[in-house]
């Protein structure tokens, strides 16, 4: 979105969805020459559907995902038994990029999250309802939103109003990627197709657009106070008409200098991609083809 409001000029029209499940037909129909969403839901695409010949091309984001809890719930572990949420934006969530790094987080706590964890998935504002009225002891979710309940429940714990909320950091949980800077995944990042890599229009286009997006991510790292306003008056534009609400900027701006909410560019592909591969391998059950991570 920042990119779109600093360089109005890119070679780019931006389609809001609210489900990953579209982007299957809107690359099939040629609707689609990219989309930026996390890196697993993209390998879990190409698994899927190898004839999409879909590619990552950056990988940008690198914090943001956190599980909120009751602040007395130190661990991921202490949720066995309890009830725990998996939210969409405005979906339920299910099988979506929370629920995935939700189930394998799960797993590396040692839990079985159909045995021993009461999953439930609804859109982000009942389930984030739910936590704050104690009906559930958790619920996963990206920053800014787990910024935002967490400052919330201060504000309102002190008054006596709410249930003071901590928040579990889902990165953190991954250990062994000794490639990767501590506290950080490769989360998410910019997708396209093998057909538009080998088409030299469409290629230009997109690389183009990806140097936009990349500057546009250091900026916002360097001054999330005096961008932030820029990138959600975009995302607001383009996503309120689908129905999403936009985080406040001053929100987002806190995210960013608390370091709950990562962006970087640079990252040499060579000295991360084996274990890029074995995190999607990880979350995914399954090997991720060589192919899906070629391009970067």
């Amino acid at each position: 979105m920042l990119a779109l409001a600093l360089e109005p000029d890119l070679p780019l029209s931006f389609t809001p969805i609210k489900e990953s499940a579209e982007i299957d037909s809107m690359f099939r129909t040629g609707e689609a020459d990219a989309f930026l969403g996390m890196t697993y839901i993209g390998a879990k695409k190409q698994l899927a559907a190898p004839s999409l010949g879909l590619r990552l091309v950056s990988i940008n984001t690198w914090r943001g995902f956190f599980e909120v809890v009751p602040r007395d719930i130190r661990s991921f572990a202490e949720l066995r038994g309890h009830k725990v949420i998996v939210s969409g934006p405005m979906g339920s969530g299910r099988n979506g990029g929370g629920d995935i790094i939700f189930q394998a987080a799960a797993r590396r706590a040692n839990l079985d999250p159909g045995r021993d964890l009461e999953v439930a998935y609804m859109p982000a504002k009942a389930g984030i309802a739910q936590v704050a009225a104690g009906q559930a002891a958790g619920i996963t979710i990206p920053s800014p939103g787990s910024t935002g309940m967490v400052m919330r429940s201060k504000m309102g714990s002190e008054g006596g109003s709410n249930i003071a909320l901590s928040a579990i950091d889902m990165q953190a949980m991954f250990t062994g990627f000794r490639s990767f800077d501590e506290g950080q995944l490769p989360i998410g990042g910019l997708h396209t197709s093998e057909q538009v890599l080998q088409t030299p229009p469409r290629r230009s286009a997109l690389l183009r657009v990806l140097d936009a997006y990349e500057r546009a991510c250091e900026a916002l790292m360097r001054e999330p106070e005096r961008l932030a306003p820029m990138a959600i008056d975009q995302y607001g534009r383009h996503f309120a008409p689908i129905g999403a609400t936009a985080p406040p900027a001053m929100l987002l701006a806190r995210a960013i200098r608390a370091g709950e909410l990562v962006y970087r560019t640079g990252v040499p592909a060579a000295g991360i991609r084996a274990d890029v591969s074995a995190f999607l391998n990880e979350l995914l059950g399954a090997s991720v083809e060589p192919a899906f991570l070629s391009a970067l």
